[in-house]
């Protein structure tokens, strides 16, 4: 079951409240981690303009103090996922106490926009490109009007020239050794054209030069969201909880509903003992960030 329990027992009022503290404490901690600064950088038309961006590496470093502190829980340390401009940068916990498995989740959702860096060879090469794509054009026009005079040649050897494309289409199908005959005979027509292939492979080498360019400014709404904002591609703050019963402590197999009250008095005590000690951690590392 996700944090907070919509139960009213005394157990899930507390854990609830320990959960609201963690979460603001959280967003405390990393709050300053995302203060943005002003970056100059170039747009594709070589126009400069301003963006802000925050330090992903301050989050980083934010996230692994908290992965040093939380003695205990397993972790699978800072990972990152994208899709297309949405990044997700976050880090995850596990415990057991007893027959409960207590999963959490600390991280960010952000927008990565590509800029490309200030330097005039990025005109250049954008001019280089133009210049070679026009080339490229002209040559490949020529190869095809040859390669199609040698195809059409050729169906007129074999009698041929006078089909309809849906009958012909059939004929090539059918007769593999044709095929193959004006396939070769159409490839052929390139190699009397070096340029072209040329041309293809500095227009590969420009492209690579360019993409080394192009840097990431990371955009955020420095707000503390849920688990749905989070699914629905918002952007800002999240952490989330779950405790499942361990149905099964050989095989792990768990379940997500608990009943909030069946649960010891034992394993209550566990249970809310590992948030508060994650709630102090984390009131700890807002105080230090609010006091640099």
């Amino acid at each position: 079951m996700r944090l907070p329990f919509k139960e009213d027992d005394y157990f899930s009022k507390d854990v609830n409240s320990i959960f609201e503290d963690i979460r603001y404490s959280y967003f405390r901690a990393i709050k300053p981690q995302l203060s943005t600064r002003k970056v100059n950088v170039m747009l594709g038309d070589g126009t400069i303009v301003q963006s802000d961006t925050f330090e992903i590496q301050k989050v980083m470093m934010l996230y692994q103090r908290l992965i040093n502190s939380l003695k205990g829980w397993v972790t699978t340390g800072i990972s990152r996922s994208n899709t297309d401009d949405l990044h997700r940068l976050y880090c995850q916990f596990i415990n057991e106490e007893g027959k409960y498995y207590l999963y959490g989740y600390f991280g960010i959702q952000f927008h990565a926009v590509p800029y490309y860096k200030i330097d005039n060879r990025v005109i250049e090469i954008q001019r280089e490109l133009a210049y070679d794509s026009d080339r490229a054009t002209k040559t490949f026009r020529l190869i095809a009007g040859k390669g199609n005079d040698i195809i059409r040649k050729e169906l007129q050897e074999v009698g041929c020239s006078e089909m309809e494309f849906e009958e012909l289409f059939v004929k090539l199908f059918e007769n593999k050794e044709l095929f193959e005959r004006l396939e070769g005979k159409a490839l052929s027509v390139e190699d009397e054209f070096p340029e072209f292939e040329k041309i293809h492979n500095k227009r590969n080498r420009l492209f690579t030069e360019l993409n080394s360019f192009i840097i990431e400014l990371y955009q955020i709404s420095a707000e503390l969201m849920d688990y749905n904002k989070l699914l629905q591609g918002q952007i800002g703050v999240v952490t989330y909880f779950d405790i499942e019963k361990i149905k099964n402590l050989k095989t792990k197999e768990r379940e997500s509903y608990i009943n909030t009250k069946s649960i010891t008095k034992e394993s209550k005590d566990q249970i809310l003992d590992k948030f508060n000690g994650i709630a102090r951690i984390l009131q700890e590392m807002a105080a230090d960030e609010e006091a640099t």
